[in-house]
This record gives C-alpha cells, structure tokens and sequence, in this order.
C-alpha cells in the first residue's frame, strides 16, 4: 500500500499538470502533451493525468483544439497499454517519442488550404520536437518530486527541469484584474526565496531567472530578469543564518535592487505580493522548509560515489582475503612431515663416518677393498637397527664386523651421536612443519573472517530515504531534531539505525522514549545500542539503534574451588547481533596454572567473539595460538552455547568439555562431547549440536569437577533426575541447588573445581 506522503506528491504532480496544459502559445499545447508523457508514468493514478491536462485543456483553448489533444492522449494510453509495448523493456526514448509523433499526425490532419504548405508542416514538426523535448525535462523534475526525500539535493539536470516547471506553470496562471490581489507576483517571489533557502544558491539563481522570463512572455519589463535573479543570489549567502534573517535579507535586497535602478523599483501591489510570499514562507512548517544541506542527504552523484567507492573497497578487501588464501595454500604445499629419518641422512651418517674413522685406519683397504660387500651389508644392517632402537650396543654388531673392526669402539659412538643428532633435527623439522600447517591454518582463517566481516559491511543495504524521513519527523515530534540518519539492513534482514541527534529547547529525553518512537515508525521493536548513551541532550551526540530480540535470557554461577583459585573460567555476552554467548573453560589441573590456562582461553574467546567472529573461526585461531606457544603447551576445554535471541536456536560447541543439559518442561536432554582439551594439536576437533530453545527452557552447563563429586555409575543419569527435581524456575537458585546436591555426594569435599552456569530462555 502506497504511503500518504506518495499520495500527496502524486496530487500535487497532476495539480501542477492542470496549471502547465493552460500553457497554450500560438495556437498550440505541446507542453501539455510533453508533462503528461512524463506524469503518466507513475505507477499509480495515470488516469489522473489524463483528467486534469484535460481539464487545463478545456480552460485554455477551443473545443477542436482540445479535441486533438485528447485523441492524442487516448491514442498514446492506448498505445503504451498495448501488449507490444505494455510491461516491456523498452528504450525510454522510443516511449517518449510515442506521444509527441501520434500528435504530429494529428497536426497534419489539421491542414486545409488557408495557409501554404509548408507552414503546417513546420508548426506541426515544431510542436512535436517541442512536446518531446518537454517530456524529458519534466521527467527530471516529476522523478525528483516523486522520489527525493528529506535532505536529497537536485542535481544540475533536475534544477534546470524544477525551474522550468516553475516557469511554465508563473506562464500559465490566469490573470486577475483586481489590484489588490497579485497571485502571479506571491507565487514568483515565494518560488525563488523557497528554493534559495532550502537547495542554495544554485537553485535559487535559475529559477529567478526562468521565472523573470516567464514574467516576461506575460508583458514583464525585461529588467524583471535581473532582479528576480539577484533576489536568488544574495540571500543564498546568509541562509545559514536561518529562515527569519534569510527572509529579512530577501526583502532588503529587493528593495537596494530598486533604489539602485529605477526600472527594478516595486511597486505597491508587488511590495504586497512580496511580504505575502515571505509571511507564507515563514508560516510553512518545518518539514518543508528547511535547508537541504543541514539535514544529511546526499545528491545522486555523492550517491554514486559512495557505491563506486564502496564496490572498490569491497574489491580490495577481496583481494586482501584471496592473497592471506593463496598463501595459506602456499604454506600447505610446502609443509610435509616425518614419519622416520630419510635415506639422504642416514647416507650423510655413514659418510660422516667413513671420513672419521675408516679413512685413516690401517684396516680400510681390508674392510672396503678385499671384503667390501660383507662390510657394506653388516654397515646396512647396523645403520638399521641404529633407526629402528635409536641406540645400538656392541652385542647388536654381526660377528664379522666385530672380528675385522679394529675401532668398534668408536664407531658405535659415532654411530649412535650421528643418529642422535639426525633424530634432534628430524624432531625440529615436524615442529616446524606442525608450525607451518598452524599458521596456514591461521591464514585461511584470516581470508574467512576478512569474507564475512566483507559480506556484513559491504553487502548491507541501505533502505528507502523516505523511511529514513518519517523516522526525523516522529523524532523531530518528541523534540528530537536529527542531523544525520542512516538505516541499514543486513543480510539477515535486520535493520540498523544510525543518527546523530540533540535535543530542542533545553529539553533531555532518554534513548528508550526514542527507540518507541522509531518503533512505531518502522513498525518493528527497537533499543538502543548498549555502545550509544542512554539520553538525547542538547549537545550533538552519535546514537545507534537496532531491532530488538524475541527472547531474553536469565543467567545464575554457583561455584566451589578445591584451592585458593579456581582452574575454571566464564564469560557472559550478549552481543550486538543479537546472539547471547556462554563460554565456560576448565584448565587441567587445579589451582593457579590451570586457572591462567582458562582465562587465556576464555580472554581470547571473549575477544574474537565481541568482535564479531563466528565461533568455529574465533576456536580454530585460538587452538593455533596455544599450539605455537614456544614454553609449554596449554591445554583447556570450551563449552559454549550460543543462543539466537530472534529464534531461539541454541548451538552447542564442546571441545573435551563435560555433558550439558536442557531442563524443558517435563524432561531433560543431555548434550554431550568424546572430543579432547583445545591447544594438544594444530587440527582441533570439536562437536556441535543445534537444538531449538522455546520459553522457559534451562540450560545448565558444568565443568566436570561437578560430575566427579557424584558416587554413581550413571553420573549423567544422577543429573538429569537432579535437575528435574529442583523445583524452581530462578536460574540462580537452579545453580545453587545442584552445586549444594553434588557436593553432598562428597562430603562437601569438592573433588576438583566445580563450576555451575545455568541461564533461562523467556520471551519479551
């Protein structure tokens, strides 16, 4: 359903075209052809613009001349609403020709023998070039009027196509004989100083301009011209200041005009017509008059550039994310490990030795000459057994050997630190491949996030202006004046605000009353971001607003330690996206390591996460940046659940961690993991599972120290019948009342640290 405000512009664009088909000059009307081409191309209300150009038709000019204008009109309809032409791709140039040939055709038909030939069929080719070139410059103005909202500046083509409606239309007013009343002249000077205060200096200057000339076709004097467009230049200079001094200065400069040139003096009845039009000016509402340029809008072209400029830093980041890519992918072709030492060191080993020892015994020749291929073979078989044992003794030598080596001795030491050594740098060779495949790892991760946070940034869509101007009025009705507004909607379509915005008048009111407001509006439920301030002052301040959540979330942490700090870590979030994060980590161990264990964990999960991260990339980056710690190895379980807010989906995300519970309404579901701790290797595997939360549903997460205290086989069959018995919807009692029951399993002893986190799912 179209909105009052297209309404209201549609009426005003056929009022407009009643007053332009009046526009009749030597025995002619193209104009009236030419703005209804282009008024009947709004969707709706095209048989409006038949009616009244039909009706300033009829006012204007004689019953045959209407007549030929009207089966102009009916043959055009007719013609566009055909099935050749109706609902296709068709050049608009081919369009807008349409009307202006059908009325060439009908001007011929007019030919009789009065006047010679070839002046009828000037005059008709004349009026035909005429309403065609009409229809494109009212199009710019008709689009402008129909599709500008608040804060949207013209550009050239559509001030040129403004002023000239405005022309047409001073041209067209009947005149009236009375010399009180001078409707022409109010109009005039109420045009010029309307546009110079809200479009500036540019706007004002043409259409003072067009408008003297228009004056002029009406018996004018021609110096009508030069003031009309001085009063569209100087007070373009002060309309900063304000409405009232703009006014002043309006009126000051008509009056300098004529003291400095007697033929621009006014005179009684135009003085009348120019403080009638600055009263008019003055009394019109503020969602009228206002300067274009103070209310945050855009023109086409600024528009344009904001896209270009958008779609190349959209291709750069993209770039960005294929470069961290192709390294990844760089970093994996070179990476490959070692399951054993290669043949190139053993051989290395054996030269190594050979060198040392061989070449300067007295016995070479004989072991490498006379008996080559027995001490090649008992060499083979020793390197061998060096590989396989890491060590090799002297009983493990073949007897030969033993019998024709004089330096038994120190070959098997040299043997043995030869394959010391080559072990030594085969073990740092797959550490430094283990770290290549991390990092790797890490790059394309990277390229992921750099996608998403891409898509989230760049592809979100800005939505109708005229929506962004409704929401200025209904703020601007609780004394909330708006500089700057923008509404987006991401992919998910969930709509964002930003403004920046003060309070009128000395008055505060606070970002709730606000977001009602913008709720009604939008018709969806908002609040304020929990990054804007919670009140609108008087000064100037930045303020997002985004749609509000179905659900709300209640959380309760009951905890115990077996020392003096606990090994187990938390977090909390309820991010701007509208998901609510728990995190829960226990580090191996008790006490202080294993509490530094979890909280780097949980830190850099908080990190990731708040800065909008998935949480499958948030774990894989940080599972690598505990792989790569150089001075020992971290290893700690994660447990999230991550609940959407607008759907009540939960995931659940276990890495080694304990079972996990859902107390519905009469039962409980059990979520449960085989996966081991975060940071034992450069893949982390993990186990997730999506489960659809409804109102009033308890998750309940534990670290396993809570499971170890309870003295059944069956230890989550024991929670679930403990949970179902806890007779109560507080999440913090619900906490409380299982650490209590689990810790009288052990004689209040806990077994190791136990951490209770339960939060409850209700709708708003």
């Amino acid at each position: 359903m179209k909105s009052n405000n297209y309404k209201h512009r549609a009426v005003l664009i056929h009022l407009m075209g009643f007053i332009i088909a009046r526009t009749a000059f030597f025995g002619m009307n193209p104009l009236a052809i030419g703005y209804f081409t282009a008024a009947y191309y709004i969707k709706s209300w095209r048989g409006m613009a038949f009616v009244t150009i039909f009706l300033g038709l009829v006012t204007s000019m004689s019953p045959a001349e209407v007549l030929k204008y009207t089966l102009t009109m009916i043959v055009t309809i007719v013609m566009l609403e055909a099935p050749l032409l109706k609902d296709r791709n068709v050049p608009k140039i081919i369009l807008y020709s349409i009307p202006s040939i059908v009325l060439c055709v009908f001007s011929f038909m007019e030919i009789t023998a009065q006047k010679p030939l070839y002046e009828y069929i000037f005059m008709a080719l004349l009026e035909a070039v005429i309403a065609c070139i009409a229809a494109w410059v009212f199009n710019g103005a008709i689009d402008f009027i129909m599709e500008a909202s608040r804060g949207f500046k013209m550009n050239n083509e559509q001030m040129v196509s403004t002023a000239v409606i405005v022309a047409v239309i001073i041209y067209g007013i009947p005149e009236f004989s009375s010399p009180n009343i001078a409707l022409v002249e109010t109009i005039v000077y109420f045009s010029i100083l309307f546009f110079t205060y809200k479009y500036g200096v540019g706007q004002g200057t043409i259409t003072g301009a067009v408008s003297g000339f228009a004056l002029l076709l009406r018996g004018a004097p021609v110096s009508d011209v030069g003031l009309l467009t001085m009063m569209g230049i100087i007070p373009a200079i002060f309309r900063e200041m304000g409405r009232f001094p703009t006014a002043m200065i309006y009126m000051i400069t008509a009056g300098v005009m004529g003291i400095v040139n007697d033929g621009m003096e006014l005179t009684t009845r135009e003085i009348g017509a120019l403080v009638s039009s600055v009263i008019l000016f003055m009394l019109l509402p503020g969602s009228v008059i206002y300067r274009v340029d103070a209310a945050g809008g855009t023109g086409k072209q600024e528009l344009l550039a904001a896209q270009n400029l958008k779609k190349i830093a959209k291709t750069r980041m993209r770039i960005f994310s294929e470069s961290f890519l192709k390294l990844s992918k760089t970093l994996d072709t070179i990476t490959e490990k070692q399951t054993k030492l290669k043949q190139r060191d053993i051989n290395r080993i054996f030269e190594d030795i050979s060198e040392k020892l061989c070449r300067n015994c007295s016995h070479c020749s004989h072991c490498w000459e006379q008996k080559f291929s027995q001490t090649y073979e008992a060499a083979s078989v020793i390197f061998d057994l060096a590989e396989s044992r890491g060590v090799i003794r002297k009983e493990d030598l073949p007897a030969d050997f033993l019998k024709d080596c004089i330096c038994v001795d120190d070959f098997i030491a040299e043997t043995n630190r030869g394959f010391e050594i080559a072990k030594l740098n085969h073990i740092w060779q797959n550490r430094i491949s283990e770290s290549r495949e991390v990092i790797a790892d890490q790059l394309k991760e990277v390229s992921s996030v750099i996608q998403d946070i891409t898509g989230d940034i760049y592809e979100a869509a800005e939505v109708s202006r005229a929506e962004e101007e409704r929401v200025v009025r209904r703020l601007r009705g609780e004394h909330i004046s708006v500089r700057e507004i923008t509404i987006f909607e991401r992919g998910n379509k969930r709509k964002e605000i930003y403004l920046t915005a003060y309070c009128r008048g000395g008055r505060c009111v606070t970002a709730k009353e606000a977001a009602l407001a913008i709720s009604e509006v939008l018709g969806i439920r908002v609040r304020a971001s929990e990054a804007s301030k919670s009140v609108i002052s008087r000064e100037a301040d930045n303020f997002i607003f985004v749609e509000d959540t179905k659900f709300k979330v209640l959380t309760g942490v009951a905890r115990a330690m077996k020392e003096s700090i606990s090994g187990d870590n938390f977090s909390i979030l309820n991010l701007e996206s509208g998901d609510f994060v728990i995190g829960l980590s226990d580090g191996m161990g008790t006490g202080k390591e294993a509490g530094e264990e979890s909280e780097t964990v949980i830190a850099l999960l908080e990190q990731m996460m708040e800065a909008g991260f998935k949480a499958e990339t948030a774990i894989k980056l940080i599972n690598s940046s505990l792989v790569l710690k150089s001075d020992k190895q971290i290893f700690s379980t994660i447990d999230m659940s991550i609940i959407n807010l607008f759907t009540g989906m939960c995931e659940f995300i276990k890495i080694g961690a304990a079972t996990a519970f859902i107390k519905r309404e009469n039962w409980v579901e059990t979520i449960s993991s085989t996966t081991l701790p975060i940071g034992m290797f450069g893949n982390v595997d993990y186990d997730t599972v999506t489960k659809k939360l409804y109102d009033g549903d308890i998750i309940v997460m534990v670290t396993d120290g809570v499971l170890d205290c309870i003295n059944e086989v069956e230890k989550e069959a024991f929670m679930e019948k403990l949970i179902m018995e806890v007779d109560s919807n507080n999440p913090q009692e619900i906490a409380n009342r299982i650490l209590d029951r689990t810790l009288s399993q052990s004689n209040y002893i806990p077994m190791d640290d136990m951490t209770v986190i339960t939060a409850g799912l209700w709708q708003k």
